[in-house]
């Protein structure tokens, strides 16, 4: 995890982190903190502190729901080739939140590579 997005995914997909009282793993713990520096641009070090996870967890709720409000929402449909485009072509097969349209036209592109993957 290298980018503000990439610690944000990392976020959404252990929110669980965030919004319960859990206790964290050490690799969890690690990539907590490294997600709260790279979001924040603070440069805490790993701790156990239940305050100071308290505090951090509170900080990163407030910055999640700050990146919610600034994504936008793109459709993404299916072609009659079978290719993945924002055009509307059909019913829509999935969606992505971006942050703008490069951001969602990378992770398209993405999609794109998965599906192919998934043929060969």
């Amino acid at each position: 995890m290298t980018t503000k997005q990439e610690a944000f995914d990392w976020l959404a997909a252990n929110k669980y982190l965030v919004y319960n009282s859990v206790k964290f793993g050490g690799p969890q713990l690690t990539n907590f903190f490294l997600a709260y520096n790279i979001i924040t641009g603070e440069a805490k070090s790993v701790t156990g502190c239940g305050r100071c996870l308290l505090n951090m967890k509170h900080r990163l709720r407030s910055e999640i729901e700050k990146n919610e409000k600034d994504m936008t929402t793109y459709t993404v449909y299916l072609t009659t080739k079978g290719n993945y485009t924002f055009k509307e072509t059909s019913k829509p097969v999935a969606y992505i939140r971006a942050v703008n349209e490069t951001a969602a036209k990378q992770q398209l592109e993405i999609m794109k590579k998965q599906a192919k993957a998934n043929v060969q």
